[in-house]
This record gives C-alpha cells, structure tokens and sequence, in this order.
C-alpha cells in the first residue's frame, strides 16, 4: 500500500493523507453536486462501445485514472460500485418468472448491498440519473432509484429505465446481456402498469428471440427469454396466448443439441401446453433423443453410462414407452460402470449462495465457469482473521481453556487428547476454519452442478485440453479432468480417491523442481522413500506458499483437522459427500496446476511466485 491516498476534501477534489490515516478504513463519499459533470462525462465515456456491466467498472478506473484533476478515491470507488450489480433472473421454470437487481440487502462485501449506501451516495444516483445519456447508463441508474425508491414518482423512475433498457438492444452490450436488460425491463413494466411499454418490451423480445434461433451458433439467450414469455400473464385482463410463442419454442427443440438446453425448453413446453398432450409429447421426445445423441457423442463408457440412464429415467417419466426400451436397451449393452448418486442437503443463506453462483449461472461456456472456479478463494478463510476470530472465542469461556479434549479415530478408539490454553486456541483456530470450508464445500461443489447442469459432463479429451493451458505436467491433467468427470456424473468416492493422492505428488513435483532435499537416504534395512504431506508442506511454506491455502490443506487433509487424506488413504471413508468431493477436487487443482510440464524448465524465482499466488490472483 502506497503512504498517501486520495481523500475527499470539502470539493470533492483530493489531497494527500498519511499512512496513518490510510489505516482507518476506507474514506466516506462526500457529493458535491457541482462535480457531477465530471461524473457523468466520466460514466457516459466509459459505457461507449463496453460488452458488459463488468468492462464499464474496468474502463472507469482507467478514465479515472487519467484524470486532471484527479476526482476522489471515494467518488471513484462509489462510481464503480454503481456498475458492479448484476441483474438476476427467477430460474427456468419459475411460476412467477422476475429479474432482480442484486445485492438489494445483505450479506454482501463487495458490492455493497444497496439498501446499505448512505445518503451522500444516494444524492449522487439521483443526480446521474437526470443528467446521463448513454443507454446502459441511464438504465442503471433509473433501476438504482426504481429499486431504491428514490424517485418523486416511482413510476416516472421505472418508465426511464425501461426505455433505456430498450435502447441498449442492437447496442455493444453482449446479446445475454441486452436480454437481461428486457427481462428486466419486463419486471419493471409490469410492476407499474406501463402497458404499452411492456407490449413494446415483448416485442423486442421476441425479435432478439427470433434472432438468436437463427444464428448458427445458437444463443442461450433465447432460453431464459421464452421462459419469460411463456409464463402465462399476472394480469386480470391478460391478452390471449401469442401462438408465435409456440413456434419459437418448437424451433428451439430443433435448434439446441445440448440435452440441458433442450431439457430447459421441452420443460417450458410442459408448462405451457398443459392439456395439449400431442405437443407434450414432441417435447418430451426431443429432450429423450438429445440424450441419446449425447450418449453416441460420449468418447468415455462412463459419460456414455450417465446419458443413456438419464434417457431412460427421462422417458419413464413422461412416459414415452418407445424410447424407454430404446434406451435401457443400449444401457444394458453399455460398458460396463459401476456408479451410484449420493445425494445431500444443506441450507446456506441465500443471498450469499445466490451471489456466489451468479458468475456460473452467467458463464458463455463451461470452460469458462470451470476457469472461474479455479480461481475461487481460499476455502478456509484468511490465516489472520481465523486467528483473531479463535482467540475472541476462546476468550468467551475460561472453562474451555481448562477442559481436556479427547479426539476419537475412525476405529472408536482414542487418538488424542489435549489441555490447555494453547491446545484450546488451536481448537478455536480449527473449527473456525473448518466452519468456513465446510460452508465453501456447499458454493464450490453448488458451482460445479451448475456447470453439469447448463453444460452437461465435459469429455475427458476437453477438460485435459483446459487444464492443460496451464502448462501443468499432462499426467496430472490427465487425472484432474477424470477426477472432474466422476464428480459430475456422481461417483464422488472415486472423485476423491483419484485427487487426494494427486495433491501429495503434485506438491512432491513442486519440491523436486526447487531442488529441496526431501529424499530419506536407506539406512541398513531401512528402505528410502519420501517423507508425507505434512513434511512437504513445511518445505513449501519455506519457499513463499501462501499460508491461506497452506492452512486449508492442513485443515482439510490432515490429522489437525477433517483428515481426508489418512481417512482415504487407510480405506476409513465409506461414504463421501458432494461437498467433501468439491473441496478435494479444489485442493488437487490448487497444485496440479502450479506444477509444470517435464518439457518447461523453470527457475527456482518463478516456481516460488506461483506458490506465492497460488490461485492466479495477486491482491
């Protein structure tokens, strides 16, 4: 951190002020309304020609960057916080289908939930909003005061940011994201009663629908705006079913050959023709025979295993008899794999669980959500905060400090027993972390079905291909896609027992490369070997590893804490969760891909900088 940052004086304008002060915390905004041209030259300028909400934030630091003079770190941070909500759809198949602007409240870090921005910054939405003029800028604005309900007339409010939201279609905003902004724009309409504009917005959805069938590269975009249009009216005076809705989804059963995609309209078509069985029935059809095709285009028995029994349960189902014996037939003369589905349930707030999962439900493609997902955060939490969070609990009950802790082992018998202050902040420490991973096994393996659930199961030939653009060693990526692919079709105990092993060679390969002496000489009739995972990370977190993740593979992986790798390793695990399968792919992947391939020669400086930033990130 730089020893001076920009703070807001009483203009607005910045000034120098100590470290010490840096120190406080973040400075408050202080609106001067007679900045605001400069903020709305700023913000119109930055949404020119920007694909997503996202390049706006991206390109408004830049500008500001540029600046002279140079507005306040506070007005900068406000500004991009403006263009950091996302817009957040009801799933396929809701009976009220809605678009949200979130985080509308808590908990939420960054960006801060909106009910929570204080008046200086609600002084300035109100202020941008009568003064912006690019499309995109005008819609978010006008939604922030709809949403807020900061507007004289809330009607006036949602009228404005749906006719800018209009306005952003045929614009530079990506396809996905201009129907977002419709179905937003829908949700509005109807929360006031603006009739005509919402004929106007269907009708705009209906084109952009049109248009993404046509294309040869089919846009998922049409799917959540069928859905929408599908959804029969709230209204007491509802206009009659637009039959051209019914084309549309016909023509989207042809045009998707993904079997999720075509499950996602056929399920629209169910909804919708209730009673028209003839119609039902082609739906159904369509969904049985895109899993079908799925099971011919599989290269691997067990991806061919899963689609085929999707196929039949599918067609058992809605009974479609024919097809049934067409795909147990060929499930029967499969390959043969032995898999089962373990199933769990858990409850997590839902504003943090539909926050987490917003970047997966909005990726282009799986492998973009799959390279998100490596880059997701230390599991466990930061070393310093579950440190300071240990000693506040432990400094609750004097009782726990004194108590003797017996730990059993997975055979019933004791395995260790503990006292003490020192013995109880270690307690504390684990069980903060363990908390935070437990809750992180929830989002990370929720993240991965989603992917399954949008994308279907990779092959093993693509997900080798992704993984290996790290440039990791091709075995390791070999066994990271398998490890993945077992996940998803269900088989979590393989999953695991495939990764864990592969996190202690991957972190071996890492010591061999920085030349640390490991290798225990034979000694008489001592045979040599290489010491165990602890030992391997002591020598990582000598040369730079970053002790965030060092701790949560501790924590998750040996005896200190949940044990994963003993419990495997000496066959004690019997029964392995989704969550616990997600966390063990997580780890693997953290070192797998830190590893290099035998062809790279690195030296020991770049080898320590990627165990510094294990994760890709560098803040």
């Amino acid at each position: 951190m730089e020893d001076a940052e920009a703070v807001n004086d009483a203009t607005g304008r910045t000034e120098d002020t100590s470290s010490e002060e840096v120190t406080q915390g973040p400075l408050p905004y202080v609106h001067d309304p007679d900045l605001v041209p400069v903020f709305v030259q700023l913000v119109d300028s930055a949404c020119e020609d920007a694909h997503d909400f996202h390049a706006v934030s991206i390109r408004l630091r830049q500008l500001a960057t540029g600046l002279n003079p140079q507005i306040s770190s506070a007005a900068v941070r406000e500004l991009l916080m403006t263009f950091s909500y996302s817009l957040q759809s009801t799933p396929i198949g809701s009976s009220k289908p809605d678009t949200s602007l979130v985080p509308l409240k808590g908990p939420s870090y960054f960006p801060r939930p909106l009910n929570d921005a204080d008046d200086q910054t609600r002084a300035l939405w109100v202020d941008l909003t009568s003064a912006v003029t690019h499309p995109v800028a005008r819609a978010r604005c006008a939604d922030i005061l709809f949403a807020l309900k900061l507007a004289r007339n809330r009607r006036d409010a949602a009228e404005q940011a749906v006719r800018a939201y209009l306005d952003t279609v045929g614009g530079s905003f990506q396809v996905y994201e201009q129907g977002e902004g419709l179905l937003r724009a829908l949700t509005l309409a109807r929360s006031v009663g603006l009739s005509e504009l919402e004929q106007q917005v269907v009708s705009a959805m209906m084109d952009m629908t049109e248009n993404a069938l046509r294309t040869d590269d089919t846009s998922y975009v049409a799917v959540p705006l069928l859905d929408s249009l599908a959804a029969p009216s709230r209204r007491k005076k509802a206009q009659p079913a637009d039959p051209k809705v019914d084309d549309l989804l016909d023509v989207a059963l042809q045009a998707y050959t993904e079997s999720h995609v075509v499950k996602e309209v056929a399920d629209i078509v169910r909804r919708r023709a209730a009673g028209d069985e003839a119609r039902i029935q082609r739906a159904s059809e369509a969904q049985i025979h895109a899993l079908l095709k799925e099971a011919d285009n599989a290269r691997e028995a067990l991806i061919k295993v899963y689609y085929l029994n999707e196929a039949a349960s599918t067609a058992r189902q809605f009974g479609v008899w024919h097809l049934e014996e067409v795909a147990v037939s060929r499930l029967q003369s499969a390959p043969p794999v032995e898999w089962k589905t373990l199933e769990t349930e858990f409850k997590v707030p839902s504003e943090i669980f539909r926050n987490y999962l917003i970047p997966y439900g909005r990726a282009r493609s799986w492998q973009e959500a799959l390279r998100f997902w490596l880059q997701s955060e230390c599991p466990s939490g930061s070393v310093s905060s579950n440190e300071e969070l240990a000693r506040k609990q432990q400094g609750v009950s004097v009782v726990e400090q004194l108590a003797t802790t017996v730990k059993f082992g997975p055979e019933g018998f004791p395995k260790r027993v503990s006292s003490g202050e020192e013995d109880s902040l270690q307690r504390q420490r684990v069980h903060a972390e363990s908390v935070k991973i437990q809750l992180s096994g929830v989002l990370l393996s929720s993240a991965l079905d989603v992917m399954r659930t949008r994308f279907g199961v990779p092959s093993q030939e693509d997900l080798e291909a992704c993984i290996s653009e790290t440039g990791t060693h091709s075995a390791l990526a070999e066994a990271l896609a398998k490890a993945f692919q077992l996940y998803w079709v269900g088989e979590f105990a393989a999953s695991v027992h495939l990764a864990v092993p592969k996190i202690e060679a991957s972190a071996r390969s890492l010591l061999l490369e920085l030349n640390e002496p490991m290798y225990r000489a034979a000694v008489g009739d001592s045979d040599g070997q290489f010491p165990g995972l602890g030992v391997f990370l002591d020598k990582l977190e000598e040369n730079d590893f970053d002790p965030d993740w060092g701790r949560f593979l501790r924590v998750f992986l040996l005896k200190d804490g949940h044990n994963v790798r003993n419990l495997i390793a000496h066959g004690f695990m019997h029964e392995v969760d989704r969550e616990t399968a997600a966390l063990a792919l997580r780890a693997c992947a953290l070192l797998v891909l830190l590893v290099s391939d035998e062809s790279t020669e690195r030296d020991i400086e770049a080898v320590k900088a990627s165990l510094a930033t294990p994760n890709g990130k560098t803040s």
